[in-house]
């Protein structure tokens, strides 16, 4: 056979074989559940953190793309399987895995967006009505669909499929924009009808989304410049892939003290800040 892994399919399972199969699954064994932990306590306190709704979004893309690089390799190494043997079935797990990890990508620019909005225009920003975010939330996974399902856009799908720094980078623009203003206005009082807690939880979403950009690029660098070749290259490129997405959970972690309170205490919904108007406008 052609197929450069066609013996290693039909060997016994080895130490090396359990080792990278088993640590993709224990990855996702921790990783997954405190993800999906983190979404669920930003979700109750969205009405409060509107920044959070955008990182909801996120985290669901996190999920599906630790599930794929994780879940369905660590799998199919344990099994031996390639998990879709047909034709037919190849193309739609490709469709799937693409879409999964176009998505993913697209939120990074969009959270950096929802930084950038928070600062420069915090007052529409806070006002947002639940589902106008929730709107907005869909269309990384609608322009991810358009993307994978539209294979004419060849030169296009090519670019962004094997440069994805590209949002990456895209991202850290927004970041820096948002820097500038937090430097401008570190002297400014605040803004009228907006808590002084909630732009202060705000703007320290700022710093996992700086840190998860620069994580992502860097992983896709890492990626472009290659990882050599064989089965521990292919292991290595899905481990990548894998903290790409399972960083940002532990870094929202790192930056919040409420979130990572709430986390410790099992999911309990702890006060985000104390509700304290302010009535001076920013100048």
């Amino acid at each position: 056979s052609s197929d450069p892994f066609f013996s290693w399919y039909h060997s016994p399972l080895s130490l090396e074989d359990w080792t990278a199969g088993g640590s993709l699954l224990i990855l996702c064994f921790i990783f997954i559940p405190l993800t999906a932990l983190v979404a669920f306590i930003m979700y109750r306190a969205d009405k409060e953190i509107i920044g959070y709704r955008y990182l909801v979004s996120a985290s669901l893309a996190d999920i599906l793309c630790m599930v794929q690089y994780g879940g369905f390799n660590g799998i199919a190494i344990l099994a031996k399987n390639r998990l879709a043997d047909t034709g037919g079935g190849r193309s739609a797990m490709q469709l799937y895995i693409d879409w999964a990890w176009f998505a993913c990508c697209l939120h990074y620019p969009l959270v950096a967006w929802s930084r950038f909005a928070a600062i420069k225009t915090p007052m529409w920003f806070c006002r947002q009505e639940r589902h106008h975010s929730y709107a907005i939330c869909l269309l990384p996974y609608l322009l991810a669909l358009i993307l994978v399902c539209s294979t004419h856009w060849a030169s296009f799908y090519t670019r962004f499929y094997f440069e994805p720094a590209v949002y990456g980078m895209l991202a850290e623009d927004f970041s820096k924009w948002t820097i500038a203003l937090l430097v401008r206005d570190r002297n400014a009082n605040g803004v009228v009808g907006v808590s002084k807690g909630q732009m202060s939880v705000e703007k320290r979403l700022m710093f996992p989304c700086i840190l998860g950009n620069v994580i992502f690029v860097l992983g896709q660098v890492a990626i472009t410049i290659g990882t050599g070749t064989g089965k521990w290259a292919t292991w290595l490129i899905c481990l990548l892939f894998f903290i790409n997405s399972a960083a940002n959970a532990v870094l929202l972690l790192l930056f919040s003290p409420n979130l990572r309170a709430s986390v410790l205490q099992g999911g309990k919904q702890v006060k985000m800040f104390e509700r304290t108007t302010i009535s001076v406008t920013r100048v």
